[in-house]
């Protein structure tokens, strides 16, 4: 449960930095908004093929790789403001955010 508490705060605490780096970038709202969406799109991804990995991996080693891969990808987020192509930032970005979404399948 406290995990859970974790990796929800976790998505709620990039929401009100994310829009203001990347409006600095001139990357457009419909771009801010995919980017947020696509966290929820990778956590329904993700939940069939958790849900069967479970049983064989374990509940505690499911949570402790969903744990550790979200805050591998929140650490990559700050660097985001280092990238000066906006490309490639937005292909970081959605794919970071992915990644997030997947882990925190992994850890609910």
């Amino acid at each position: 449960m406290i995990c859970t508490l974790i990796s929800n705060s976790a998505y709620a605490l990039i929401a009100p930095f994310l829009p203001l780096e990347f409006k600095a970038q001139n990357i457009s709202g419909h771009m801010i908004g995919l980017m947020f969406a696509i966290y929820s799109v990778a956590v329904i991804l993700s939940s069939p093929f958790v849900g069967k990995s479970v049983q064989y991996v374990g509940t505690t080693n499911m949570i402790s790789l969903g744990i550790a891969v979200m805050g591998l990808a929140f650490i990559c987020f700050g660097f985001i403001p280092s990238i000066d192509d906006k490309t490639i930032i937005l292909s970081v970005g959605f794919f970071l955010r992915f990644i997030q979404g997947a882990s925190s399948a992994f850890v609910q």
